[in-house]
């Protein structure tokens, strides 16, 4: 990991450390089928650990980290997966997240998120969220169910199978 990326973690640890309970209850509007449109927050997550992927159009990489995703829910109980939709309009957004066959909370992620993260995120990139709204770790690049299981139970997230 260079300086560059190191920093930028840093930074995303301390905005959102610091600011957690402000971004759950940031509206951003839905993109999937369960409330297309709405605005709506993270609220209804407070309490629950929270793994957050980022995901766009056309990304073949995108599309296996949702599969990684839909399996480890399958082990590892309790945890909520939430997609956020970047660098794509809305049709294009909800067709990707379709074509998956997604049953998971969707929405496009706010100008005021991605702008706390100093660039554009990275996909696939997930954040991981603990029961407090803490941002316990994050990881750019695919990974698999079995990792971030691992992941999970390293920084004492939730308990897996």
């Amino acid at each position: 990991m260079n300086f560059k990326w190191a920093a930028m973690l840093l930074a995303i640890c301390l905005v959102y450390e610091s600011h957690a309970t402000d971004f759950y209850s940031q509206p951003m509007q839905r993109l999937d089928d369960a409330a297309y449109g709405e605005q709506q927050t993270l609220t209804p997550f407070t309490g629950t650990p929270v793994l957050m992927s980022f995901f766009m159009p056309n990304c073949r990489w995108c599309e296996k980290q949702h599969v990684a995703l839909t399996k480890l829910i399958e082990s590892c109980a309790g945890v909520q997966p939430v997609m956020m939709g970047v660098n794509g309009n809305r049709r294009d957004l909800r067709r990707a997240l379709k074509r998956k066959h997604n049953t998971f909370p969707a929405f496009l992620s706010s100008r005021e998120f991605t702008q706390a993260l100093g660039v554009t995120p990275p996909v696939p990139m997930t954040l991981i969220f603990n029961r407090q709204g803490e941002l316990v770790f994050y990881t750019q690049g695919y990974r698999s169910q079995q990792t971030l299981s691992t992941l999970l139970k390293k920084h004492r997230v939730t308990r897996c199978l």
